[in-house]
């Protein structure tokens, strides 16, 4: 996002360190109820101009990696009221801007996050006009620059750990003697065996696609929501598969199969609720009907 949107001082400033890996980011968009969620437009962080720049107030929450950011890129509202469409900018701050607090981590099911997920307040933040990253008024717009490419990498990087449960599971049922035979013999582990491969395959041919028309400069909106949504579902169907097929090992600390089950589970929720994609995905569906119905007219 910031390759694509911030101007030759922001990307000296904030991308540069960022690509060398000297810091990490935080992006500051969900909010609890009833602010910003899976409907971004209930957006209720705001921020006003006035003397010396904007000063933002609000709070947020499942910020990943806030703890230790370098630096955050805040959602806030600049324009209309919580629950109308359009309004909000993005702005970037140094982690150490006075008046930008890290609360807590939030416990959740998964771990494997570095800074955690985390309540964020930010009390009368003073950034000034260089802060706003793009057009104001236009965070909407530009946040979609930024969840294609991210929803893929999640599950690119989510398709490696479910690939690396189900060969830890087919190793243990290709020796594992059980019933008279190896287990990876029976007709039931058999189906799991299969149905893991059909969905690594699936993930991997939806992720290749919307990667595609990411590449062609598309939006690739419905693509990669359809690739998501699948891959969330796929991929914790083939961890719960490989468990399922190591028995008391599955949940134990010995194998990395329970650890990866609690990793995977929040990605049906992470980036939009596969109910928010499908919602979508219906809605182009139907809209693109009704055109070409009309059109045809």
């Amino acid at each position: 996002m910031l390759a694509h949107i911030a101007n030759p001082e922001q990307k000296q400033q904030f991308l540069e360190p960022l690509a060398r890996g000297d810091v990490r980011s935080a992006f500051a968009m969900t909010e609890p109820a009833p602010g910003a969620g899976s409907d971004p437009s209930a957006l209720a962080t705001r921020a006003v101009r006035g003397e010396g720049g904007w000063r933002i107030n609000g709070q947020k929450w499942f910020i990943t990696g806030a703890d230790g950011a370098g630096f955050f890129i805040i959602m806030a509202r600049t324009s209309g009221e919580p629950g109308q469409r359009g309004g909000a900018t993005m702005f970037l701050a140094p982690a150490d801007t006075p008046g930008i607090r890290v609360e807590r981590h939030i416990e959740t099911l998964d771990r494997s996050m570095i800074g955690g997920h985390c309540e964020v307040f930010f009390d009368d933040v003073l950034v000034p006009d260089s802060a706003v990253l793009g057009a104001v008024d236009r965070g909407f717009d530009y946040a979609q620059v930024r969840l294609g490419p991210a929803r893929m990498t999640h599950v690119m990087r989510w398709l490696g750990a479910a690939r690396r449960g189900h060969d830890v599971a087919v190793a243990h049922v290709a020796e594992r003697q059980g019933f008279g035979s190896r287990l990876g013999d029976l007709g039931m582990i058999q189906k799991m065996v299969a149905d893991n491969e059909i969905d690594i395959a699936a993930t991997r041919a939806l992720l290749t696609q919307a990667c595609w028309e990411l590449d062609r400069g598309e939006t690739a909106a419905n693509a990669t929501s359809i690739a998501k949504t699948f891959a969330a579902e796929a991929i914790f169907r083939i961890v719960d598969r490989s468990v399922q097929m190591c028995g008391g090992l599955g949940v134990s600390g010995d194998l990395p199969l329970a650890r990866l089950s609690r990793e995977v589970r929040p990605f049906r929720i992470y980036d939009g609720p596969s109910e928010v994609h499908r919602w979508a995905i219906a809605k182009r569906a139907v809209g693109a009907a009704r055109r070409a119905r009309r059109a045809a007219e």
